[in-house]
């Protein structure tokens, strides 16, 4: 057995922060392992509030190259951690174990911080050989879907569960399993891993025999100018962007594979959503962590967009990293905010995404907190002068997420479940309809609404000092067609 060290040396200068740069070194036949340690001069952490030092992200591409979206990748570990490997079974988390191919590989640094006075950096690549006669592994086969719990529907229709966390396998320091066991303590249905720029946890997913709720395939790319998930699929996603154009073939190539994707946390210091022109997102994060979060910044975004005639489904995740996040003020845990979804197949992955892209969604702060269920229906006034409600055939009313034809008046019914003591509020794009104080856990108000020139609909609920405790994804109103 024989080992090999590779040394690259050199200094970064401000004007190359937020860009990427690929040092490349040449893998012989017969490697078995590659190691690679770095470290740089003024280490900061990634906080994007920490300024006056350096941030350097690691990543790894093997023999099939560098492109942008066809890069052979094997991993990424931001500024977590200094050294990493790869062997053929086992790997750092955050990369891919595997064959180890010969040919020219790179090791990935994103300048995420430069300070004003430079960045001297130091990485080291070192590469473990064996004779030729030794034994060799495979490619991993990925599978198709991950493994399941069959669950009963406990609660109507309506699933809850968590889009958005981390595990160690990007900057989080939960297992995977750990973080699957506490998503089944606090009672949610279904959960999606969504750590940055990888898919590691993915081949860990895939080995739970009983996870005990429906696990759906996750990722959050990770860019300089805006995150984004992208749910569902097993594939890698360039997160290399650095220009609009970039985002956006990105976010085509995940929809182009059948993943549902998500701007995330578009609010200062989420970090904020960069590309305003770039819109090929199906959803929105409106509420990440816990709300006092800035997420009236994400709500503003969003509604926005609707008053534009923009369709984008409201989404929520926790964005869990550390265990010590429970114990902050406020806490923030998997189900804060907790992602209600109307299912009305039997429950899979599959149809928990459908139903999402559906907008047959509502938000709520914790998996036992408030639920708004929204339903409005056209007025028809009948020969003999009575308003004809339509709500008492409820296939013929519209949910969050739906579009009616428009009609002059439509009649609005909002059941809001443990929300005593809360403020209801049902807006459309120019106004407020209603604003009721609730006052029993499990309470039905139905009112007339003049909506001959409403885009949409939609409902909210807020505690006495303003925080959001529950909304909806609005109804949409569409003009007939003659």
């Amino acid at each position: 057995m024989l080992k090999n060290e590779i040394v690259f040396k050199g200094e970064f200068v401000p004007a190359q922060e937020k860009s990427y740069v690929h040092l490349p070194f040449d893998v012989p036949p017969h490697t078995t392992r590659i190691e690679v340690e770095y470290s740089y001069s003024q280490q900061i952490d990634s906080d994007p509030l920490l300024r006056g030092g350096n941030t350097i992200d690691l990543g790894l591409f093997d023999e099939r190259g560098i492109d942008f979206l066809n890069a052979g990748f094997r991993g990424w570990s931001g500024s977590e951690r200094l050294n990493i490997f790869i062997g053929e079974t086992e790997a750092t988390p955050g990369y891919l174990a595997g064959a180890i191919h010969a040919g020219q590989w790179h090791v990935l640094l994103g300048l995420y911080k430069i300070a004003r006075e430079g960045c001297t950096y130091r990485v080291t690549v070192t590469l473990t050989t064996q004779n030729e006669n030794a034994a060799r592994t495979h490619d991993a086969i990925r599978k198709n879907d991950l493994p399941s719990s069959p669950i009963a529907q406990r609660h109507g229709k309506w699933l809850r569960g968590e889009m958005h966390c981390h595990t160690l396998h990007s900057d989080g320091d939960s297992t995977v399993e750990n973080l699957v066991n506490m998503a089944r303590a606090r009672g949610l249905d279904f959960l999606a891993i969504t750590d940055h720029n990888s898919v590691s946890h993915q081949c860990v997913l895939e080995t739970l025999s009983d996870p005990g709720l429906i696990l759906i395939r996750g990722v959050e790319v990770t860019t300089f100018k805006g995150h984004w998930n992208a749910w569902g699929i097993p594939d890698w996603i360039d997160f290399r962007a650095t220009r609009p154009e970039q985002m956006r073939a990105a976010i085509q190539f995940a929809n182009a594979r059948g993943a549902l994707t998500s701007c995330n946390h578009p609010k200062p210091f989420g970090p904020m959503w960069e590309y305003a022109e770039v819109e090929d997102y199906h959803c929105i994060e409106v509420w990440n962590g816990p709300w006092q979060a800035r997420n009236e910044d994400s709500l503003a975004f969003w509604t926005e967009r609707l008053a534009q005639g923009k369709r984008f489904v409201a989404v929520g995740g926790s964005d869990w990293h550390h265990f010590q996040e429970l114990d902050a003020a406020p806490p923030r845990a998997p189900g804060t905010p907790t992602m209600w979804v109307y299912v009305d197949e039997t429950p899979s992955a599959d149809t928990i995404l459908d139903a999402i892209r559906r907008g047959h969604v509502a938000l709520a702060d914790e998996p036992n907190g408030a639920l708004l269920e929204l339903a409005v229906c056209p007025l028809i006034q009948e020969t003999d002068g009575a308003l004809y409600d339509l709500c008492v055939e409820p296939e013929r009313a519209a949910r969050g997420g739906d579009a009616l034809e428009r009609a002059p008046e439509s009649l609005v019914q909002v059941r809001c479940r443990r929300g005593a003591g809360n403020i209801l509020q049902v807006f459309d794009d120019a106004r407020e309809w209603l604003r009721q104080e609730i006052s029993q856990d499990d309470q039905t108000i139905t009112f007339a609404v003049q909506t001959a020139h409403s885009l949409y609909l939609r409902a909210e609920l807020r505690d006495g000092q303003g925080e959001m405790q529950a909304l909806t994804n609005p109804i949409y109103f569409y003009e007939a067609v003659s």
